[in-house]
């Protein structure tokens, strides 16, 4: 994740007029953005917290076809927190 660049687009939406909220996620996921980076950019666009950019995404349609996935993660992680997927950093 390139910060600078996330920030760079995030000033770039907003230059341009703060966009509709649907529509700026519509338009980072057409990009290629991760969520990560969506969360990222959406809480500078909008001045957010973080936690309010990841429900923004969790409740768009322009991420609707990643809900299951997200919801079984999350399902399986409260469920048995010590057999995370990913590896620690």
């Amino acid at each position: 994740m390139d910060r600078s660049a996330l920030d760079a687009l995030a000033s770039s939406m907003v230059s341009r007029g703060t966009p509709e909220r649907e529509q700026a996620l519509r338009e980072l996921r057409s990009r290629g953005n991760s969520p990560v980076e969506t969360i990222y950019v959406m809480s500078r666009v909008f001045g957010t917290f973080l936690s309010e950019a990841k429900a923004a995404i969790y409740e768009s349609s322009a991420w609707s076809d990643q809900h299951v996935g997200w919801q079984r993660l999350h399902s399986d992680l409260s469920h048995n927190p010590g057999n995370c997927p990913f590896e620690a950093v």
